[in-house]
C-alpha cells in the first residue's frame, strides 16, 4: 500500500520546527522513520503534513559531560550500538541497542523517536526508566524537562505537548559501583519484546544495594517500574536469593496480556527470570563476581 498524499516541511532549526508544529493542524514529526514510515505506508497515519527534522544541524550527538549522558534527537540506535563510551559505562544501553529491530532500521531509527512513540513493547522506555532519565523538549514557551517516570501515560500516549519537539534524551552519569543490564524475550531476531527487564544497581562502600531501579517492557499498558522489587532490594546484599525474590515481586507487579505468543502466566514467569538475569548482570558490572540465577 502507498501512503496517502501529504505535504512535507524540512525545517533547519528547532525553532522553525516548533513554529511549524504551532501553525499546522494535522502534522506528524519524522526523524528516523522507524515507526512513522510503516504507519504512513499502511495508512495507519494519514497526516496532511510531515515535518522532517533530519535537516536540523546539531541534534545527532551522543556525548557525556559531568552530569549526563546526552543523546540528541537525531542520534540513531546504531550510534549507541557502536559507542565505546556506552559499551564501557552504560551496560543496559549497550545491551539494548543491538536488540532493536535489524541493522537497517538501527541505522535510521532514533532513540528519541522510539521513546516518543511510547510503544509499551519498545525497549528504550524501560531502560530510560531504570536509569531515571529525562526527556528534554522544546516548545513555544521554551525548554521543558520531563522525568521519564512522568512521561508515559498510555500506549502511544505521553505527556509531551502537541507543540513540543523532543531535542534530547539524557541519563545521569554512572555513580561509583553502579551497573546496569537489559534482558529481553522475543519471538525471533528483530522482534519487539514479549517481555523485557532493565535493571540498575548502585552499591554502597559496604557492598549493599544503595539504589535499585527496574524497568519492565511489554507487560503493562506502558513501560513501567517494578517498584516492589526495587524496595525489596535496597539495603540488601546482592545475591541469588535476593534477586529471586525481586524477580517474583516484579512478576507479581506486572500486568501482561495473553496473546498468540504466550499467555499472561508465561509472561509473568519470563518477567521473573529476565529480572533476575538483569539484576545479576547489573551486580556483576557494579563490581561483584558472577552470580547464579535461579530459573
Amino acid at each position: 500500500m502507498k501512503p496517502a498524499q501529504f505535504e512535507t516541511h524540512e525545517p533547519n532549526t528547532v525553532e522553525e520546527a516548533v513554529s511549524l508544529l504551532e501553525s499546522l493542524d494535522d502534522r506528524a514529526i519524522l526523524a528516523g522513520g522507524q515507526s512513522m514510515v510503516p504507519m504512513l505506508r499502511f495508512r495507519l497515519a494519514v497526516p496532511e503534513t510531515v515535518i522532517d527534522i533530519n535537516a536540523i544541524d546539531g541534534l545527532d550527538y551522543l556525548e557525556e559531560d559531568d552530569e549526563w549522558l546526552r543523546i540528541g534527537a537525531l542520534a540513531r540506535h546504531a550510534d549507541v550500538e557502536e559507542s565505546d563510551l556506552v559499551a564501557e559505562q552504560y551496560g543496559s544501553f549497550a545491551d539494548t541497542a543491538p536488540l532493536v529491530a535489524d541493522p537497517q532500521i538501527r541505522n535510521r531509527g532514533t532513540v528519541a523517536g522510539a521513546i516518543a512513540q511510547a510503544d509499551p513493547k519498545g525497549d528504550w522506555g524501560s531502560v530510560l526508566l531504570a536509569h531515571e532519565g529525562e526527556i528534554v523538549a522544546q516548545g513555544p514557551d521554551g525548554e521543558r524537562v520531563i522525568p521519564a517516570a512522568d512521561f508515559f501515560l498510555l500506549p502511544y500516549d505521553t505527556t509531551l505537548d502537541e507543540n513540543e519537539l523532543i531535542t534530547e534524551i539524557r541519563v545521569p552519569t554512572p555513580a561509583p559501583r553502579e551497573g546496569s543490564a537489559y534482558h529481553k524475550l522475543k519471538r525471533k531476531v528483530g522482534d519487539y519484546a514479549m517481555a523485557g527487564s532493565a535493571a540498575r544497581l548502585v552499591l554502597d562502600e559496604d557492598g549493599r544495594i544503595e539504589t535499585a531501579t527496574i524497568g519492565l517492557t511489554a507487560v503493562d499498558i506502558t513501560n513501567v517500574r517494578a517498584t516492589d522489587a526495587e524496595d525489596h532490594l535496597e539495603g540488601e546484599r546482592p545475591g541469588s536469593e535476593v534477586f529471586k525474590r525481586a524477580g517474583e515481586l516484579a512478576a507479581e507487579q506486572s500486568n501482561p496480556e495473553s496473546d498468540e505468543h504466550g499467555d499472561a502466566g508465561y509472561k509473568e514467569r519470563m518477567v521473573n527470570v529476565l529480572t533476575q538475569r538483569a539484576l545479576g548482570d547489573a551486580a556483576e558490572r557494579a563490581g561483584l563476581v558472577k552470580r547464579r540465577v535461579s530459573q
